[in-house]
């Protein structure tokens, strides 16, 4: 599986441009071996547990932080973890996140390259899928449920089609001021409880929330 996954690692980086933001990230912070760790630990493969995509985003923001900062101060068990989260969750006042960067700033360290570089769920979602170009399996249906995406995506593209058709009219009318429009439909889902939100594809390949309907997300 391994000498699979950095084939599959190897062509993904080939492809032109300069890459996804784990690889730049992985290259940038001296993270080797984190893209097959990812996908590993996604797939519960290898030895790992299986994990949501928001908590590996979290550990390799942690990883980051630890990267970033240990040249200039040393971090204990647990701070990386703090500094992420205060620089990140929704929960965090704006003083409190104020704080944390001034703190940080004081210290030496690049607080807008560090918070450019840490990286979201959807980051992990688009290296697996455009990169690596892997899904994770449901385990608990043999049905493959990614067919059923297809009648939302046919929906979607026909609303787009019905909303072009109708700027074309309206600007023909005089109706709008004449320009060039784009039409973006995007469909999103989101927890009633965290207030998380994916698109379809993500929620599925996530296997729904994982917040477990607890105020700590």
């Amino acid at each position: 599986m391994s000498k699979q996954i950095r084939k599959e690692y190897s062509s993904a980086s080939r492809r032109g441009g300069k890459g996804s933001k784990i690889e730049r990230i992985a290259d940038e912070y001296d993270l080797s071996g984190l893209g097959d760790e990812l996908v590993f630990r996604w797939l519960g493969e290898n030895g790992y547990e299986r994990e949501s995509l928001r908590d590996l985003a979290d550990r390799v923001n942690n990883r980051l932080i630890h990267a970033a900062v240990d040249d200039s101060l040393t971090l204990l068990d647990g701070e990386a973890e703090n500094i992420r989260r205060l620089l990140t969750d929704d929960d965090v006042t704006m003083g409190e996140r104020t704080e944390t960067r001034q703190n940080l700033k004081h210290k030496g360290i690049d607080i807008n390259h560090l918070e450019s570089s840490l990286i979201s769920y959807q980051s992990v979602y688009n290296y697996f899928k455009r990169d690596r170009n892997i899904s994770r399996k449901s385990q608990e249906t043999t049905q493959d449920p990614t067919s059923s995406l297809e009648p939302i995506q046919k929906l979607a593209n026909r609303l787009r089609a019905i909303v072009t058709n109708n700027i074309d009219q309206w600007t023909r009318k005089n109706v709008v001021t004449d320009g060039s429009y784009d039409v973006d439909v995007a469909v999103w889902i989101t927890c009633q409880d965290c207030g998380e939100r994916w698109s379809p594809a993500a929620f599925l390949d996530e296997s729904g929330c994982q917040c477990t309907n607890t105020t700590e997300c």
